[in-house]
């Protein structure tokens, strides 16, 4: 079986959808970011044009900081119901919020209450931000091929530069329409009601066009998908380090870094006299520019790997600004446009190498399938959602104890993201190479083999299958694949004539075995087809590696014992879901019941008195295994000498959550339905887990 590669028109339009999501979002929330001075005297009125800018600020940065909250919230929903559910309800929360701030009367009209309103419609925004890009990133990068991560997710990393881009050219073009005047005074507003019904349309086309990524919906056919996420993360000690890690040595690290490029620049520009629709413009043209880099570093880092263009992008940018804000100042009195559009690029360049696709390949290589979605969403928004949406904040309190915006960003924005990636220089690793499929892997689920030759007897393998327990055995000569054999299989062939000295290459099922590497779906699939029990997992060159058994793929003991967790199992009834019983009476032979289970094709039988009709025992094909192995004339006897006699049944008025209890507490895998001692139905595992 070949291992089965993403072709890039089923990546294409993925990469649309969660690319136009991901811009919009970025959009609704950075409107607030370029309009902070604006909205300072609408809602934060104050003699004090400082503490009036730091309040504003405050709520800027509030939203930022419910963005980890809103990466859990979201995360959850991401991990536990799908990227889809968790993606759509988010940009959904993030267009209220900005049509919140769109609609919502100013100081002069609500007092101190509008304050607190815009304040909550930010926390919707972050809270909305935090968990949407989050599963954008890992909806499409686990779309993507690993050979091509970095370069494909490097287009998604464009939105967020994009996003204020965007945002900062609908302020320049309402603000040319309006005047300065006009547009301070209402004309803003009409920014935030674009935004909001742009990003309305968008959520209706992705609920509509949006497919379940691949890795995740093998999670939910195996029955893999975590219920406590969140638990998950902090509890384990392997993912908590891989969390911290991230979060200081690499997102957190740069989160300062992109904020002072992409965000403050234009602030400091309109420090020294600049309007915002001005600053706003150049750094739009700077970001367009710049707009390249970001799938071209990830490009990059497909080939020489992860960390050293994250390194680059933390270490190369920090101890650029010194440079680039020293020399800015000079030209912004009278403002050089030209110059200053140059410098402004240099740092958007930049921002394209730390914040490209070697980022979101980085994070989506670190953590594993089942809490992918909580896990990078929570470390984004933890990195540019706290440390670095406290940029703004941070650099004009430091200004406000030295007197100096100039050694304000110096230490904020050069000295703390230096110290902060010393984390990842001495703890970090390369990621480069890991596949996102590689715990859902069919060699992850390999189990050991009972390998039987060719040549051996069907007596003797079943003979094997019984001491070791197994139900199928893998046929291999010197180590080399060959086929597969089990207990359907040989009962089959008696019952057409072949005896237990037959060969078993003669009856094996001569199907292909899976790759290592093959996704573990894909395996499920194929052994669907072939109607096997199990399926062998060898390597290229045929060496058996395994086997893999549904029965722990789909973690079924784990399942039946959750399903007693759930409050419908005590209403719902067997009789609800039991199916009609097919019986042998106790005094039909052996071979008669052979033939029976192998026509019907299936493994369990109810035996009732040939005299009363009521339930005397049960057999299954494992216990026919064991009777025909070793002495052939068992087949003539009856089967009431070999029926299982202790019978544990339930009746139609049983519950599920009582079947699923003897299920787990006697470890059977099929009970009889019985009404005064008569057998009315049967119920099994297969039964109970598709309620459950």
């Amino acid at each position: 079986m070949k291992e089965e590669r993403a072709e890039f028109k089923q990546v294409l339009p993925v990469a649309i959808v969660s690319w136009s999501g991901a811009l919009l979002e970025w959009v609704d929330f950075y409107t607030y970011a370029i309009l902070a001075k604006v909205l300072a005297k609408v809602y934060f009125p104050s003699s004090d044009p400082l503490a009036s800018l730091l309040a504003s600020f405050a709520a800027l940065a509030i939203g930022f900081l419910f963005r980890p909250l809103g990466a859990l919230m979201f995360g959850k929903i991401g991990d536990q119901f799908g990227r889809k559910v968790s993606f759509f309800t988010a940009i959904t929360m993030m267009m209220v919020g900005t049509l919140g701030i769109a609609f919502l009367p100013g100081y002069a009209a609500w007092g101190v209450l509008a304050s607190i309103l815009l304040f909550v419609c930010r926390i919707v925004q972050g809270l909305a931000l935090g968990g949407g890009f989050g599963a954008a990133i890992t909806y499409l990068g686990e779309f993507t091929p690993d050979h091509r991560r970095g370069l494909i997710t490097g287009f998604l990393f464009t939105t967020a530069a994009l996003g204020m881009a965007l945002a900062g050219n609908i302020v320049s073009i309402l603000q040319g329409y309006f005047g300065k005047e006009a547009f301070e005074a209402y004309g803003w507003r009409w920014a935030f009601i674009i935004a909001g019904v742009l990003v309305f349309v968008v959520a209706t086309i992705i609920h509509l066009l949006y497919k379940e990524t691949p890795v995740f919906t093998t999670l939910k056919q195996i029955r893999r998908v975590t219920s406590s996420p969140i638990k998950d993360l902090f509890t384990n000690k392997h993912y908590l380090w891989l969390f911290i890690l991230a979060w200081i040595g690499v997102i957190g690290a740069h989160g300062p870094i992109w904020y002072t490029n992409q965000l403050y620049v234009s602030y400091y520009m309109q420090n020294f006299g600049m309007s915002a629709g001005d600053a706003s413009k150049i750094l739009a043209y700077a970001t367009y520019l710049a707009m390249w880099m970001y799938p071209f570093f990830g490009w990059v880092s497909d080939k020489v790997g992860r960390r050293p263009i994250l390194l680059l992008g933390i270490y190369g940018n920090a101890l650029t600004f010194p440079i680039v804000f020293y020399v800015m100042k000079n030209y912004l009195n009278p403002p050089d446009t030209s110059m200053l559009l140059f410098l402004t690029a240099i740092l958007t360049y930049f921002n394209g190498i730390g914040y490209s696709g070697a980022m979101s390949a980085f994070l989506l290589e670190l953590f594993p399938a089942r809490i992918r979605t909580t896990a990078i969403g929570f470390t984004y928004n933890m990195g540019y959602g706290v440390t670095g949406g406290l940029t703004p904040f941070m650099i004009t309190l430091l200004q406000k104890f030295t007197g100096d915006v100039y050694i304000a960003i110096i230490i904020w924005s050069t000295c703390v993201p230096m110290v902060m990636g010393l984390l990842y220089v001495f703890k970090g690793w390369e990621t480069k190479g890991e596949r996102l499929w590689e715990e859902l892997s069919a060699g992850k689920f390999a189990q050991k083999a009972m390998l039987v030759s060719p040549n051996e007897p069907l007596g003797e393998v079943m003979k094997r299958m019984q001491i070791e327990g197994q139900r199928m055995a893998v046929v291999a000569e010197n180590g080399k694949y060959r086929g597969m054999v089990e207990e359907r299989i040989i009962l089959k062939a008696l019952a057409n004539g072949k005896s237990i000295s037959t060969p078993v290459k003669e009856v094996m099922a001569q199907v292909d075995a899976v790759l290592p590497s093959a996704r573990i779906i894909d395996a499920m699939a194929l052994l669907q087809d072939y109607g096997l029990k199990g399926i062998a997992v060898a390597d290229e060159p045929g060496n058996v590696i395994g086997v893999i058994d549904p029965r722990y793929v789909f973690n079924e003991v784990a399942l039946l014992t959750a399903g007693l967790k759930k409050g419908f199992t005590e209403k719902v009834k067997v009789e609800e879901f039991m199916h009609s019983p097919i019986t042998v009476t106790d005094k039909t032979k052996v071979a008669d019941t052979l033939k029976t289970m192998v026509e019907k094709n299936i493994g369990f039988l109810p035996v009732i008195s040939a005299e009363t009709g009521k339930l005397v025992g049960v057999i299954s094909e494992k216990d026919l295994l064991a009777v025909l192995c070793c002495e052939p004339q068992n087949a003539e006897k009856p089967v009431s000498d070999f029926m299982i006699k202790d019978v544990i049944t339930v009746t139609p008025e049983s519950t599920l959550k009582e079947t699923l209890e003897k299920f787990i507490d006697h470890k059977i895998r099929h009970l009889p339905v019985v009404r005064d001692s008569r057998v009315v139905g049967v119920v099994s595992v297969k039964d109970v887990l598709k309620l459950v």
